[in-house]
C-alpha cells in the first residue's frame, strides 16, 4: 500500500545493498587528482585531531579510524601522484611509502595495545603525512 505515493523507478531498479553503496560511494571511486589531494589534506587534519583518542586510550576508536583512513588513502596517493612534476615523483613515492608503512605499524601497535610504540608511530605518521601535504601544496 503506497498511500498515493508512486515508487521511485530509479531507486526501485537498484538491486544492491547498503554495504556496497557505502563501499562504492566512499572507497572505490576514482577521484580526480585535485579531490584526492583535498582528501589527503583532510586525512592529515583528522590524524592531528586523533591525539585526544590516544590520550584517553580509546584503542578501539583509534584502530577503526586508522583502518578507515588507510582503506582509501592508498588510492588517493596514486591519484595525487599524477599532479607531481616528473622530477619530484621519486621523492613523492618514498614519502608515500613511508606514510603507509608508518600507518601499518601504528595499526599493529594500537592493536596490541602498546602505549609507547603507539605514540611513537603516531608521531612518525604525523610527520610523514605533513611532509606529503607539504609536497602537494
Amino acid at each position: 500500500l503506497l498511500l498515493g505515493r508512486r515508487p521511485n523507478p530509479a531507486a526501485a531498479s537498484q538491486s544492491w545493498g547498503t554495504h556496497s553503496f557505502i563501499k562504492e560511494r566512499f572507497f572505490q571511486p576514482d577521484l580526480p587528482p585535485e579531490e584526492a589531494v583535498a582528501r589527503i589534506k583532510q586525512t592529515a587534519e583528522g590524524l592531528h585531531d586523533m591525539r585526544h583518542m590516544l590520550d584517553t586510550m580509546s584503542w578501539r576508536y583509534v584502530l577503526f579510524y586508522i583502518r578507515l583512513k588507510s582503506a582509501y588513502l592508498s588510492d588517493d596517493l596514486k591519484s595525487a601522484f599524477t599532479t607531481m612534476p616528473e622530477g619530484r615523483r621519486r621523492e613523492y613515492v618514498a614519502v608515500a611509502n613511508e606514510l603507509m608503512d608508518n600507518m601499518t605499524e601504528l595499526d599493529r601497535f594500537v592493536r596490541t595495545p602498546k602505549v609507547y610504540e603507539s605514540y611513537l608511530y603516531y608521531e612518525k605518521t604525523l610527520k610523514s603525512i605533513d611532509d606529503l601535504v607539504a609536497m602537494l601544496a
